[in-house]
Parts: structure tokens; sequence; C-alpha cells
């Protein structure tokens, strides 16, 4: 697996010599209604193991606590974006993503606490 071909979506992280480009997906706050029509959510908390789908070949968990999560993700082919359950009851969808390497996050803050995450296919 080459590290060097991750990308990054939405805010730029420069480091000293850490990583040029990777991928964050699942900062953004939406309601349920902002799922895209006809996605399927897979809530990688909720499940054994690390769960993947035909369109995520690989998921690694790298943080949770009581409030955020993060994980590596490799999406094969077609979109797939982060998806954050809340305490609140809200659910919070992150931008769809194209295939490669990407880090997928997401948070409750001002939500509650962390009860679910996962990710969708568009």
């Amino acid at each position: 697996m080459k590290i060097d071909t991750m990308k990054r979506a939405g805010a730029a992280v420069l480091g000293a010599g850490a990583l040029v480009a990777m991928g964050l997906a699942g900062a953004g706050t939406a309601s349920a209604a902002d799922a895209p029509k006809g996605a399927t959510i897979h809530w990688v908390s909720d499940g054994p193991g690390e769960a993947t789908s035909n369109h995520v070949s690989s998921w690694q968990t790298t943080h949770v606590d009581g409030d955020d999560w993060s994980a590596n993700v490799r999406v094969d082919y077609g979109r797939s974006g982060a998806v954050t359950r809340c305490s609140d009851g809200s659910v919070k969808y992150g931008p769809s993503q194209g295939p490669g390497y990407w880090i997928f996050a997401g948070n409750c803050y001002g939500n509650g606490s962390l009860t679910g995450y996962g990710y969708y296919n568009a």
C-alpha cells in the first residue's frame, strides 16, 4: 500500500515534513436529510471489527473517544463518506469521496456524545 497516494479533502494540514496529502472526510455537519439519495450506511461502531463493503475495501479505526473519531479508509470504486451519530439524535455526513486512500473522521461537538460512526456508500 502506497501511503504517498493518500488524498486530502477539506482543510489542508501542513507539518514539518509530515503528511503532505491525506484525506479528511466527515468534518461537515449535516442532517440525516442530507444523506445522498439511495445511500447505504455501514455503522462500523455497531458491528464486529473493522467492517467493509463493496466500495470500502479496508478500514482501520485510528481514534475514538466520547465525542469524535477517525479512521484510515480505502475506497475502491464509487463514492463513500464518513457518517457520525450523536446522542442528541443528529447524524452528520461527510463529503463523499471517490477511489483512493482517505482519513474519514467525525465529531459530535455541540451535539452531545458520540453514539456511532461509520461510512455511507453513495
